[in-house]
């Protein structure tokens, strides 16, 4: 009995270190991984993320993305889908070469208005709460 339970947790186990996204920086550059999940609140609305005003992804519901630049100071800023309507969201981060920074995006209403609340986490909790995410579909043309 003992050994089955042995066995059953080592499966487990392999199976969640196998889903872990392995993300890292060249020696240059520095990334950030955006990351939005699990939300039953506006799950089928998507958020388009900017870097200095340029748009990166529009961002959906238990979806990340990496965005990746040189080391500099960058304002990033969110509206709701593709409106072009004046960005309130600013997180402002000064990137250094060779680290991954992890973002959580998470929805927050008031009266009238949706939108996406950016705030920086710590890398071992990014790293912890994208295991069960997928690539948002920006990825795939960069």
């Amino acid at each position: 009995m003992l050994s089955k339970l042995s066995f059953l947790t080592g499966f487990l186990l392999l199976g969640f270190v196998a889903q872990a996204q392995t993300i890292t920086a060249s020696a240059d550059s520095a990334k950030v991984v955006f990351y939005r999940g699990s939300q039953m609140y506006r799950a089928a609305m998507n958020f388009t993320i900017r870097a200095n005003g340029e748009e990166q992804c529009r961002i959906s519901n238990k979806r990340y993305f990496v965005y990746t630049t040189l080391p500099n100071t960058v304002k990033f800023t969110s509206v709701m889908g593709g409106l072009n309507i004046p960005d309130k969201e600013v997180l402002e981060l000064t990137l250094e070469k060779g680290k991954v920074y992890y973002v959580q995006c998470d929805i927050k209403t008031s009266f009238l208005t949706d939108r996406i609340e950016m705030t920086e986490v710590t890398e071992s909790t990014g790293k912890k709460k994208i295991v069960n995410l997928k690539p948002d579909n920006c990825m795939k043309s960069k």
